[in-house]
C-alpha cells in the first residue's frame, strides 16, 4: 500500500527541533512532502536541508505567500500525485510532528477500517483531496482527543 505524508509548515517552526524531524523522516517508509506555506524565515532552507540528508523520498513545495491550510494541502497532494499513485495521503501541521513516530500503527488500523475515516471535504468529485486524511482521523484510533 503506497502512502504519502504531507507536513505543512506555516507557524511555530522555531519550536521544532531539526534533529527530531530528521530522525523521524529517516525512520518513515513513506513518501514525504514538506510544504512551506508562505514562511519568510529560514523554514525553506531548513526543509531543503532535511530533504538533502533524507534516506527516504522527500519533496518540498514552497508557496510564496500563505494560502491557508487547505490550499497548502492541495499543493502538497498535487506534487505527491505527480510522481506516483497513492492509496491514501495523510497530512499534518508541523506542530504535530511528534505523532509521526506512531504512524505505522495508525496506518495498519486504517487499512483495516478505511470506511470509518473522513477525508478532507471537497465540493468536487475530481478533487485531489479525495483520499487525503488529517492526522486527527488517525488519532481517533487510539482514543486521543483530536488536535483540531
Amino acid at each position: 500500500m503506497n502512502t504519502g505524508v504531507i507536513i505543512i509548515f506555516s507557524k511555530e517552526e522555531e519550536k521544532i527541533n531539526d534533529t527530531d524531524v530528521d530522525t523521524l523522516v529517516n525512520q518513515l517508509p513513506y513518501n514525504l512532502c514538506f510544504v512551506n506555506n508562505g514562511k519568510k524565515d529560514d523554514t525553506l532552507s531548513f526543509l531543503l536541508d532535511i530533504k538533502e540528508h533524507a534516506k527516504t523520498n522527500v519533496v518540498v513545495v514552497d508557496l510564496k505567500k500563505e494560502n491557508g491550510l487547505k490550499n497548502a494541502i492541495k499543493a502538497g497532494a498535487r506534487l505527491l500525485l505527480s510522481d506516483a499513485d497513492y492509496d491514501f495521503i495523510i497530512y499534518l501541521k508541523s506542530n504535530m510532528i511528534q505523532c509521526l513516530d506512531s504512524l505505522n500503527e495508525y496506518i495498519k488500523e486504517f487499512k483495516n477500517k478505511k470506511e470509518l475515516f473522513t477525508a478532507i471535504p471537497s465540493r468536487s468529485q475530481r478533487s485531489v483531496l479525495n483520499d487525503v486524511f488529517p492526522i486527527s482521523e488517525f488519532l481517533k484510533i487510539k482514543k486521543h482527543v483530536p488536535f483540531f
